[in-house]
């Protein structure tokens, strides 16, 4: 008989449905292309910076928080477990230099912190799963000016940025999933995860944007997980 673990080793598939540039209204827009029609049994949410610091794409917090409930909702109908998390911190000095900053009515980072709050609400007001990267990041003082490797700066990646993750801090996002999802005890059983948001679930910056084969989040948590699996079946 083939155990609930050995099943999950051989079908655990992690899907990259991340694409640079999307706001909540463009993930509305493809949901059901691109995450209801793979019938996901997770599907992870991590979008608000183009909603909230894209100049181009800002929308108000309660345009956002109606997109976010309405992608939950329709999860939740398709009957995905859904992990909503918010985005984390960035750096304003950097984003400054391709965004006016006097269009941002708040620093940017209190602006993700409101959103982060947001999120949070709606995962509560939903029965959906909530993590806190932005917390996460904050609490480490990141991003740090031109001094982290965790975020692309000229420093470790020759490139001002500020928004972006290394694959280190691709890296450290999967770690803080893959333990999330222990936790929850989400891996006991044979498991679609969909990953579903914008640039930094595409993986910006780093290689294999857009796969589960590179250095970005989806990647290197769909080897955490099969790795976990293989591991226990032994």
């Amino acid at each position: 008989m083939v155990s609930l673990l050995a099943a999950l080793s051989a079908n655990a598939q992690v899907i990259n449905a991340g694409i640079g540039g999307n706001n909540t209204t463009q993930l509305l827009q493809r949901i059901d292309k691109d995450v209801i029609s793979e019938h996901p049994d997770l599907t992870i949410v991590m979008v608000g910076t183009n909603d909230m610091l894209n100049s181009r794409k800002m929308i108000s917090y309660d345009a956002y928080s109606s997109n976010l409930a309405l992608i939950v909702e329709k999860l939740k109908a398709a009957k995905s477990e859904v992990l909503l998390m918010s985005s984390p911190p960035v750096d304003s000095s950097y984003l400054f230099t391709r965004h006016d900053k006097h269009l941002y009515a708040q620093e940017p980072n209190e602006i993700m912190d409101s959103v982060s709050h947001i999120v949070e609400k709606i995962a509560a007001d939903n029965d959906a799963l909530f993590l806190n990267l932005f917390e996460t990041f904050s609490t480490m003082n990141l991003p740090r000016h031109d001094e982290d490797l965790f975020f692309r700066n000229p420093t470790n990646s020759g490139a001002k940025d500020g928004v972006h993750p290394t694959a280190l801090g691709y890296h450290f996002i999967a770690v803080n999933v893959f333990q999330f999802l222990k936790e929850k005890k989400l891996l006991t059983a044979p498991y679609k995860i969909i990953c579903f948001g914008d640039s930094i679930t595409n993986g910006a910056g780093a290689k294999g944007g857009g796969t589960v084969t590179g250095e970005n989040y989806p990647s290197f948590l769909s080897r955490m997980v099969k790795a976990y699996c293989n591991k226990q079946e032994k």
